[in-house]
């Protein structure tokens, strides 16, 4: 009777009836039936230098077998022993587990895959125990060639309800509910899937379910599934090994699925670069190697990351720069029309009196004085507005090329306001301008300019106040360095919402046809108040009307530089 634990009774090859015995050297496919393990195990072996070969052609090894019986005889039937007397790799000895273990591996290429699914699965069938496999068709049909080229009988195996073989994608949806596993739907298949191979020895399962879900990017449903293998395991007797191609957790946003899904089976596989090393200081090293590819991926991380903020702050100074190259086209489109606009009346004015007067006296050969006069009126008064919108215009090219400068004189500004008002007094008969002043206030300003503040304040004070009404002027020192210039008006005033744009460029509060203007007198009125060290505001009584408010230090900074050079 032959020994159990024999080569015979194991299925290998004896010295008696072995070809190989005979000439004196294995294949490599000879040498892994003679193990029980795969010819990848066996290449890997030869590699490190565990395993000598007597010939090596191109497509050709042979290992002598003096070498084989040296090294393997004395373990034979004892694989874990094997292993370590090869230096294994790490899958080999991971991929024999103990009673109940839940196992997951992580692969790169799909050889090492199916290399190590065999590894797990052949030897329970070789022994007589249950397997099931839970894969896809690519991959079950690889496992079944390798298993063939182990030694293991399938189809033995399969009749004998040893061996279960079920399609990873339709098992999955049996149980899927919304997007995720349902616990007594996944429970009835696993009861199932058990009770079809009868009672016996423990079951050993692999499947690769969850690894679609992460493909499906159904990432908490995979985390999910494996937690449930792990509520059942303990009602029903079976091994899992589950795996996972690499691809699925490139990139930083996927580190946390990787470390859940270890953190939740009782042995992790690393891919083939780690696992295929033989000796502990290789693994050491590589561990090393791999440390230092992370290091290097962080900075290279970080760099790209930066390199992205720099282009993002470009991209926004960019945006922001074409925004503001188109805002001062359609500034300067808006201009030209407004411009042309109001230069375009004056103009006209004068051109159109200038021509009624030659053809009256063409016409009639007399000259008529009161008519004259009159016309003589109006032409001035139209070339005095537009002098005024020439010089705002100039005023704001200087502003725009820091040349507006100010010529400050020790002026009596209670005169000063006092001659302002009487010459717009002249200009209206409907509105009645008040104007309350010291008797005298002294400060250094440049009266010119300033007078050009008040005039556009008088000015829009009447224009607003289409219907008449009263305008107060008030001058006074609130403090001993500050002089505060206010004008009121009781007309339209000026809408809550347009209220914060009123000193900007261009702007109009108001555009109806009688009260256009260029919307420059403000801002140009800001530039010059801020010019001389102060400001500009505007308030909305409740009653109505508007009332802006000058406020100038005696001395501003600007101004007391040139008095100290007097």
């Amino acid at each position: 009777m032959a020994n159990p634990s024999s080569p015979a009774a194991a299925g290998h090859p004896t010295a008696s009836d072995d070809p190989a015995e005979q000439r004196g050297y294995y294949s490599v496919s000879e040498v892994a039936a003679l193990l029980g393990v795969s010819r990848v195990s066996i290449w890997r072996w030869i590699s490190a230098g565990r395993l000598p070969v007597s010939r090596l052609g191109h497509r050709t090894v042979r290992i002598r077998r003096e070498d084989v019986d040296r090294i393997v005889r004395p373990f034979r039937g004892h694989r874990a022993q094997t292993a370590v007397l090869l230096g294994d790799s790490v899958s080999a000895l991971a991929l024999q587990p103990r009673s109940k273990d839940h196992l997951v591996m992580f692969y790169d290429a799909e050889p090492f895959l199916i290399d190590s699914v065999v590894e797990f699965i052949a030897p329970a069938l070789k022994s007589g125990d249950r397997v099931a496999l839970v894969a896809t068709p690519r991959h079950r049909a690889g496992v079944e060639e390798r298993l063939l080229t182990a030694g293991v009988d399938v189809q033995t195996a399969r009749h004998q309800g040893r061996y279960v073989i079920k399609d990873a994608s339709r098992t999955l949806s049996r149980f899927m509910v919304a997007g995720s596993p349902d616990p007594a739907r996944f429970e009835d298949v696993v009861r199932q899937l058990t009770a079809d191979m009868g009672r016996g020895r423990e079951v050993r399962i692999f499947g690769e379910m969850v690894a679609l879900l992460v493909a499906q990017g159904n990432a908490n449903a995979a985390l999910r599934l494996e937690s449930l293998w792990n509520q059942v395991q303990p009602k029903y007797p079976f091994s899992l090994l589950c795996a996972y191609p690499m691809r699925e957790f490139r990139g930083n946003s996927l580190t946390p699925l990787l470390t859940d899904a270890c953190s939740v089976h009782s042995s992790v596989i690393p891919t083939e670069t780690y696992s295929a090393l033989p000796e502990h200081d290789d693994r050491l090293r590589e561990v090393a190697a791999l440390q230092q590819k992370a290091a290097s991926l962080e900075i290279e991380v970080a760099e790209r990351r930066k390199v992205e903020e720099q282009l993002q702050r470009a991209l926004a100074d960019e945006r922001a720069a074409r925004d503001e190259a188109e805002a001062a086209l359609r500034l300067r489109d808006e201009f030209l029309s407004i411009a042309s606009h109001e230069l375009r009346t004056p103009i006209t004015v004068v051109g159109a009196q200038a021509q009624l007067m030659l053809r009256r006296l063409e016409r009639t050969g007399e000259f008529d004085t009161e008519r004259a006069v009159q016309a003589l009126r109006s032409v001035g008064s139209q070339a005095d507005k537009l002098a005024r919108l020439v010089g705002q215009l100039l005023d704001v090219s200087r502003i725009d090329s820091g040349k507006l400068q100010l010529e400050a004189t020790r002026t009596d500004l209670a005169q000063l306001v006092q001659h302002t008002v009487s010459a717009t007094r002249s200009l209206t008969d409907e509105h009645r301008i008040s104007v309350a002043t010291p008797n005298s206030l002294e400060g250094r300003v440049d009266p010119l300019r300033l007078e050009q503040v008040l005039t556009n304040l008088l000015d829009n004070a009447i224009k607003y106040s289409p219907n008449g009404g009263a305008v107060e002027v008030v001058l006074r020192q609130p403090t001993a360095t500050l002089i505060e210039l206010s004008i009121r008006d009781h007309g339209m005033g000026v809408a809550p919402e347009k209220r914060h744009h009123i000193f900007e460029r261009f702007y109009q509060a108001h555009e109806e046809p009688g009260n256009r203007g260029m919307g420059l007198g403000l801002f140009v009125s800001r530039q010059i108040v801020e010019l001389h060290g102060g400001h500009i505001t505007a308030e909305f009584p409740e009653d109505g009307g508007t009332r802006f408010v000058v406020r100038l230090p005696l001395l501003a900074p600007s101004i007391r530089q040139s008095a100290a050079a007097d």
